[in-house]
């Protein structure tokens, strides 16, 4: 059959198109932090000066699995022009353009010179880096504009397979970013600055300059400099929180002390830090964050108060009331905050709930609900492998951040409760030197309404474990040995017989057994700021699908077009007049970190229904999202990906657009990178290790409650070890936890290329393997090798590889593929 391309054929805006870039404005503005005000903001006047790297060159969004190839992009600059503003510094915005164009042709001479000679695709990527977003052209005399307010945008970008270093131009400012910045901020009465990173930045200049406001932009995606301008104007007001704490020195955060290249072994990555990460470490070690978890400044002043609090064996409702006590409507988000006996080794204080309000107008106020369950009080104990509620007294506290709340309501339990009964899972290798929590104050709360959960205690849960099994498929039990194990092996980056295709996507199921056996490939597309595929796409009359050799398409894709990979790339492009052109736009949306700011899963659940929207609109079966690692560190690579430091937020936010997009039918999501890798440094060899406990506690709760609020079509397992063993071969994970305690049946697939295929291979002790995956619960191993196909048939042949682990793999992808209505199995 002719290969399905489901792109229009013309080139004009469809309305998904046009209701998501609305949505995605809604999506930026939501979750802008608005971190310092000194009263410039809202602006009063319309006559700006406009300065710093991200200011005409906006960051919208990370690069690797997180590009996307939209329409257009709205930058600051712009949108402020949008809305009416003047922008008086154009002999500086123009100045940059050069510099920014000159910075790149001495990027581009040096790669070339890097590549030269090489002709394999995987060696010239490996010699190449990344080009790095110019931070600093100086603000001189002749720059300075009339008006009395300027903005200053600090611009980072930052990636898949690289860690950001604690260097001048990354984390911290170079010279002339301070130079420039101070200039600024001593020749104009209020000086705004804007942060446009996917992650954080020093901010040690707050502390010396007269900087009026600070606004965390992140990354804003294809309407975020609109969104800016809405909430900078007053049109909208600022109602994003942080979802992670910003330190005063990066040293304050505990695990950098050996996080990535810092750890003297890069295949190592201790978790010495244990549970505490982010507000955890900050609060319960006395440690002041320059802006704590929670936090964000808006234009309205509101008053959170306590009104009751219920306990019943479904679980605990606390209810609140928020006032605004301002005239300027707004949103507030309502946080709520436990702190748990300390005994058992607990932080200071965890989140619990969150809820935001409605539009509330000036004086009006609303009663919300907090919801939080026995499990969230829990901690778990190792040596009883269980959830615990440990006996003493509970504090709850109610408030718009991690600093900002107060002691409400108390409960007590008067003896240790079994929530849970688990068995152990992925024992350290090694002893860890892990941080030891000083001795807690002790505090009077008896003036507090004191609830007990004794007689309301729910029944404990006792797992079982049992090798999962399904009811094999007859059609899979009809397949021979090599059709079995081309089913479970992807067909690779550069597959061919495919049923459907949405070029530029990160995988697809095979098509190979479509004449054979009726069942058709599924499209599996990166990434979580939005669908990652080629937007220019010819498809030629014998049904070959191909890349547009057109500018717009050599420039998306020019940080690959170097060297011997720039002939070969073009070569398998097609001219638009050889064939029939299809365009896939996709929607550049804000970045996972700034949708998470937002606090509302609500928002992010009509986001998920409206990337559904455009996987129907281009054939995609699978979006590759959402990517929740926890924010364990600010130099990862991939932090804009990632949702928080907090697990409940992660969760939360996880599920809601999980929800979202498989609203549609037949379509879903890929909750990654399953689990612990919160670093880029040798992330397909490096080892995570850590207790247990902060293994369930904080990297494995947030993907649980995204697997059971959500019920993901798939899940990914990450390319890390856990204590020295392979996501991809670990049956602890993949089996007891996420199976048998969690309740989840769906598919398991490998991250792209994570597991060699030969066991006689010097470096399989630090990737992993092939012939082991399938045992341990992994289902469809992605993108696919034809070695990896020989070495699982070598399996069978050899004893090593059962064919009952590839029939009930097979079995998953089977139903997976027929929920697919592109092109329906026979």
């Amino acid at each position: 059959m002719m290969t399905k391309v489901l792109g229009p054929v013309t080139k004009e805006p469809t309305k998904v198109e046009l209701d998501n870039r609305g949505l995605s404005r809604v999506a930026a503005r939501e979750g802008f932090v608005l971190l310092k005000n000194n009263g410039v903001l809202p602006l009063k006047g319309k006559r700006l000066a406009l300065y710093g790297a991200g200011a005409r060159m906006t960051v919208k969004g990370g690069r690797g699995s997180g590009e996307v190839r939209n329409r257009y992009s709205v930058s600051i600059e712009e949108g402020l022009k949008n809305a009416g503003y003047e922008i008086l510094s154009t002999r500086w915005l123009d100045g940059f353009d050069k510099y920014y164009a000159d910075t790149y042709e001495a990027y581009r001479v040096e790669m070339e010179r890097r590549v030269e000679g090489l002709k394999d695709f995987h060696e010239i990527q490996h010699a190449m880096f990344p080009f790095d977003h110019p931070t600093g052209m100086a603000v001189t005399e002749e720059d300075l504009c009339d008006t009395d307010t300027a903005i200053y945008v600090l611009a980072r970008q930052a990636g898949e397979g690289h860690d950001r270093t604690d260097k001048k131009g990354d984390y911290s400012l170079t010279d002339i970013e301070v130079q420039s910045l101070g200039f600024v901020a001593s020749h104009y009465k209020n000086t705004i600055v804007i942060v446009n990173v996917g992650g954080l930045l020093d901010l040690s200049f707050m502390d010396s300059m007269n900087i009026s406001a600070l606004v965390y932009f992140t990354q804003g995606g294809e309407e975020g400099g609109n969104a800016l301008s809405d909430v900078l104007s007053g049109k909208f007001n600022f109602s994003g929180k942080l979802t992670t704490s910003w330190p005063y020195e990066l040293s304050d955060v505990p695990s950098s002390v050996n996080y990535s290249t810092a750890s003297s072994d890069r295949y190592t990555q201790d978790y010495n830090e244990d549970i505490y990460v982010g507000y955890r470490y900050y609060d319960t070690f006395g440690v002041k964050a320059r802006y704590p978890f929670g936090f964000g400044l808006n234009y309205s002043t509101f008053d959170i108060s306590f009104d009751s609090l219920r306990v019943s064996k479904e679980g605990l409702k606390l209810c609140a009331d928020v006032k605004n006590k301002s005239d300027v409507s707004g949103r507030e988000v309502v946080q709520l905050y436990c702190s748990v006996p300390f005994g058992s080794g607990a932080e200071e204080k965890r989140l619990v709930s969150f809820a935001k309000t409605p539009e509330l107008e000036g004086g009006k106020t609303v009663r919300v609900n907090l919801d939080f369950s026995y499990r969230d009080l829990s901690v778990y104990d190792c040596e009883t492998a269980s959830w615990m509620l440990r006996k003493g007294t509970y504090v709850l506290l109610l408030g718009n951040s991690s600093r900002d709340c107060r002691e409400v309501a108390v409960l007590s339990l008067d003896k240790d409760f079994i929530l849970e009964q688990c068995r152990n899972i992925c024992p350290l290798r090694k002893e860890l030197d892990l941080l030891k929590a000083p001795a807690r104050k002790t505090s009077d709360y008896s003036a507090l309404p004191c609830y007990s959960m004794d007689a309301f205690l729910p029944e404990p849960v006792v797992h079982s474990y049992v090798t999962p099994e399904v009811e094999v498929d007859p059609l899979v039990k009809k397949m021979t040995d090599e059709q079995l194990v081309t089913f479970v092996i992807g067909p690779g980056v550069s597959a061919e017989k495919l049923q459907v295709q949405a070029l530029g996507s990160s995988g697809n199921t095979t098509g190979e057994l479509y004449d054979e056996l009726g069942i058709p490939n599924i499209v599996l597309s990166d990434g979580p700021a939005g669908l990652n595929l080629s937007a220019w796409v010819v498809q030629l009359p014998d049904g070959r699908v191909k890349g547009a050799r057109i500018p717009e398409n050599i420039e998306a894709y020019k940080r690959y077009l170097f060297g011997f990979n720039r002939v070969a790339m073009l070569s398998r492009m097609a001219l638009p007049e050889e064939g029939t052109m299809h365009y896939q736009y996709a929607t550049a949306w804000p970045c996972s970190q700034l949708l998470a700011q937002s606090f509302d899963p609500e928002l992010l659940e009509r986001v998920g229904y409206a990337v559904g929207n455009e996987m129907e609109q281009y054939g995609v079966t699978i979006w590759l999202a959402p990517g929740m690692n926890i924010h364990r560190n600010p130099l990862c690579g991939r932090t804009f990906e990632y949702y928080s430091e907090d697990p409940l937020v992660s969760g939360k936010m996880a599920a809601a657009i999980v929800r979202g997009v498989q609203k549609h039918e037949g379509r879903g999501m890929s909750v990654k990178h399953f689990v612990a890798n919160n670093c880029e440094l040798e992330r397909n060899r490096s080892s995570s290790n850590l207790t247990e406990k902060a293994l369930r506690e904080i990297y494995l709760r947030g993907f649980e409650i995204a697997v059971k609020e959500s019920d993901p079509l798939t899940v990914m397992a990450s390319y890390n070890k856990v204590n020295g063993l392979h996501v991809v071969n670990n049956y602890d994970l993949l089996s007891d936890v996420l199976r048998n305690e969690w309740g989840f049946k769906n598919l398991v697939m490998s991250d792209w290329d994570s597991m060699k295929a030969k066991a006689s291979e010097p470096e399989v002790p630090l990737t992993g393997d092939v012939q082991k995956a399938h045992a341990a619960q992994l289902d469809l191993v992605c993108p696919g090798r034809k070695d990896q196909l020989t070495a699982l048939m070598n399996g069978l042949e050899k004893g090593v590889v059962k064919r009952s682990d590839l029939e009930r793999a097979a079995t998953r992808l089977l139903r997976l593929i027929r929920l697919n209505k592109v092109v329906k199995s026979k």
